[in-house]
Parts: structure tokens; sequence; C-alpha cells
């Protein structure tokens, strides 16, 4: 199932999913893990997490873990501090290469907690899990609005596009490469993007297309400070994933690396990549309305964004993207998963 929520999930975990490792491997012994097995993996998977016991997860003899980037220990980090579940859950699932993911909104120590969004990718086979990737991003401010109020943003993640608008899963891979191109090479031509385009980052709206309602609260843009040129409050919104390129808003980003694309959901045609944007460092400020507008901070010195994003084609285009991603990191650290595509930048000084 592409998507499920966790209402008082620390609570119905605990009760629901007990069983769920039998269910799992009783589907598994009939062949192939399909979406009702892989999501039994990944509820196994949760529970052991809500627990702090790493001994409930059917692990291979052989298997890797990390955490934002880092091989750990299974058990160690997140299993010590994590608190609750939130309201949150969206999968997506690709039997073919017995890949789940998930994206979570969940809260991290007990006296004082936080909120977190949590990406985890998980890779069964043999109807083991060989593989346990996790992206947490702490402190996230936009964890509170997911789910989104307006039910079309889910209604069109979980939509089942007819067969004959898909396109093939060597296309969607392509699609979300070209993303990550368009970006770093502030070219929109170089990704198939629908006009109706909107994309979350860490619960946060950050595109809007022309005629799109906002799913979530549009975020307020903090007051120019040190005599900065005012900025209009939602100067990227209203025009689209691609539109906004063409203002060379996100020069700051000089390239990515690592591009993996582990699951590809063909009926809902839902890419989930892997892959760091890199940051020079070199790019202070854009241009708004003859104004030079400086990056944040963070944003001029050498680092990099750990990546998870979930891409949404409709027609062959990228309609909707959600993104949860951590950072910013040592430049040119990579993912803790080489192996990806081959890494592309700008020139220096573009």
């Amino acid at each position: 199932m592409l998507t499920s929520r966790i209402p008082a999930i620390g609570m119905m975990l605990g009760l629901s999913v007990m069983a769920l490792p039998v269910a799992a491997t009783a589907k598994a012994t009939q062949g192939a893990c399909d979406e009702a097995c892989l999501k039994g993996f990944m509820d196994t998977y949760l529970d052991a997490l809500a627990k702090h016991d790493p001994s409930l997860v059917p692990t291979a003899a052989h298997y890797r873990y990390t955490e934002n980037g880092a091989q750990i220990p299974l058990g160690e980090a997140l299993w010590f501090t994590f608190n609750s579940y939130g309201k949150y859950r969206h999968d997506v699932s690709d039997p073919q290469t017995g890949g789940i993911a998930t994206y979570l909104s969940i809260t991290e120590n007990k006296e004082m907690p936080f909120p977190d969004l949590l990406a985890i990718r998980l890779k069964v086979a043999d109807h083991k899990i060989t593989e346990i990737e996790t992206v947490v991003t702490r402190h996230a401010r936009g964890a509170e609005n997911m789910p989104p109020k307006d039910p079309s943003w889910m209604a069109t993640m979980d939509r089942i596009e007819p067969e004959s608008t898909r396109v093939s899963r060597e296309e969607l891979k392509k699609g979300a490469l070209g993303y990550m191109r368009a970006v770093a090479f502030h070219n929109g031509d170089l990704a198939p993007f629908a006009e109706s385009c909107i994309r979350l980052e860490n619960g946060g709206l950050t595109a809007l297309g022309p005629n799109d309602e906002p799913p979530v609260p549009k975020m307020q843009m903090p007051p120019p400070a040190n005599g900065a040129a005012p900025v209009p409050s939602f100067f990227l919104l209203g025009m689209g994933c691609g539109k906004q390129l063409e203002y060379k808003s996100y020069t700051f980003i000089t390239g990515y690396e690592d591009a993996r694309f582990p699951i590809v959901d063909v009926k809902r045609q839902i890419v989930y990549a892997m892959f760091d944007f890199m940051r020079r460092g070199n790019v202070e400020s854009w241009t708004y309305e003859g104004k030079q507008v400086p990056f944040p901070e963070g944003m001029r010195y050498p680092n990099e964004i750990l990546n998870t994003e979930m891409f949404k084609f409709v027609n062959g285009k990228i309609t909707r993207v959600e993104a949860v991603f951590e950072g910013p990191q040592s430049y040119m650290r990579g993912t803790g998963w080489p192996g990806g595509s081959k890494a592309e930048s700008r020139p220096n000084g573009e």
C-alpha cells in the first residue's frame, strides 16, 4: 500500500504489529514480497523502533544500517532517543526491487520532546532486511503540517495512474535525475515539470504552480536584516517547480552526487530518490526585481544536503515533490551509499 496514517501510533503499533512478522513470513513463502508483504516488514521495523529493541528487526546475516549517511550499529543513535510517532506516514514500495520507504513525523527525547521528520528505506531479499537507510531531520518546524489538511495531496500521491498514461521505470528514473540536473544547472528545461507542480520540503511549501492551492500553510519569511533588500514573503510561489529556476534563486546549489533511485512504483508513477545537493559556497546572492538578495549564511560556505525525495509523475511529468533532507554536512561527504549516477557540478563561478 502506498500510504497509511498512524494516529496515536505509539499505542497502535504495539498492539497491532506484533503478529506482522509471522504474516509477512507467511505471505513471503508464497513467492516474491508484494506490497502488503513489504509493508509488513516496515511495520515490524517501526514497532521495533518504538520498543527500542533492534533484536525484533528481521535482518539478514549481513546487512547495512546508516543514519544521516553514517554507518552505525543498528540500535544506536535514534534507537535511544526516539520518543513517539506523529500523525503522518507515507509509504512507497517496489516489489520488483524488494524496496519500501516511508516518511514519518516523530518526536525525539522524552522529557523535552522535539519534532522530527524521518525517512526510512528498507531493502528486503529472501525475506530478510538487507539494507536500512535512515535520514532524520531534527527540529523540523514543518512536521506539524504533515499530513496536509488538503486531502488532494495524498489523493494524488495514492492514485494508481492509468496504464495508458504511464511511462516506463527507466523513464521515471531519467525524469527524477532530470530534476537534480535542472536544479544544479538552474535550467527548468532539463526536467519534465508539469505546470501544476507542488513541492513540500521538510513539511514546508517551497513550490506552487500558478493555478495550485497550497496543501499546507505558506511559510512566513523572516524580515530582512543588516540592510538587505526587502523580499516578498512568497517570491517563489505561484511559479511552479521549473519556472522558479529562471530566477536563479537556487543557484547556491552547485551540483549533485550519489544519485540513486532504489524504489520506483510504476503503477503510481512515483520515484523515491537518494542523493546529495552540493553547495560550493561561492554563490552569495541572487537578484530579485533588480535587487541583490543575499543567501542565508548556511548556503554561503562549502557544504551539502543529504536528500531523500519522492517524485510523483502524471502523464510523464513531475507534478508533486516531497522531500525529507538533512544538513548541512561536510562538502562532498556523500550519502554513505556510493555507487549512484555520476556526479555533476556547474563550472566554478557560473
